[in-house]
């Protein structure tokens, strides 16, 4: 709790004013997703935002993984978890598409806009959109789930500085975020080790922003 509030005060004093943004309807293009994204933070930040929470709109989230796996350079094996329920079948075709998605996009680790097209991670390249323009505006983020953990890793490769107005919601047991986060020495969040893509992280660290701000 004093670590967030510490991270409040520096970043803006107040009530927080959030506002999540899920990367859902994004174009299936790289750089018109990314475009869409810095758009979309401009819009919540008008509109009165103060905290901007980027968040996951979809199940696929072998773009998002192979993204992490390329950059971290992680074997596919160590960024896809497998849930209780899920059979090895499934798990084994995911690490199997994500390790091809890797070896068919490796010579674009220092072409992110080209990387993201490639592994076809449209909603990823919307939510770096978010996470940047967010930074230019200097509006915080809570970053949330692999999607936006994967966002978070590539906007770091284009703008390493913007990553001051970044936070993890809280901790996570997913493999793909606990390396994203790990690579780009991302403040960590909450230490409520969650692992699921509905946001409930995000929801904790705004919960207890309020406590502490106004106690």
């Amino acid at each position: 709790a004093r670590r967030l509030q510490g991270w409040w005060t520096v970043s803006l004093a107040g009530e927080p004013v959030v506002t999540a943004i899920p990367a859902d309807g994004v174009p299936v293009d790289a750089l018109a997703a990314f475009a869409a994204g810095g758009q979309a933070a401009d819009r919540a930040i008008d509109e009165g935002a103060t905290v901007i929470v980027p968040r996951s709109a979809g199940p696929d989230l072998v773009p998002a993984r192979s993204l992490v796996a390329l950059l971290t350079r992680r074997e596919a094996s160590l960024v896809t978890p497998q849930p209780l329920g899920m059979r090895d079948r499934e798990w084994m075709s995911q690490c199997v598409a994500i390790r091809d998605a890797v070896t068919t996009a490796a010579d674009l680790r220092g072409d992110p806009l080209t990387l993201l097209n490639r592994v076809g991670a449209y909603r990823v390249a919307f939510l770096v959109g978010v996470l940047l323009e967010a930074a230019a505006r200097r509006t915080p983020c809570l970053v949330d789930g692999t999607e936006p953990a994967a966002a978070a890793l590539v906007a770091d490769r284009l703008a390493f500085r913007a990553k001051a107005w970044w936070r993890e919601a809280t901790t996570s047991t997913d493999p793909a975020q606990r390396a994203a986060v790990e690579r780009i020495d991302l403040t960590p969040g909450l230490p409520l080790g969650l692992s699921d893509e509905t946001g409930r992280g995000a929801d904790a660290a705004v919960a207890l922003l309020r406590l502490v701000v106004d106690p």
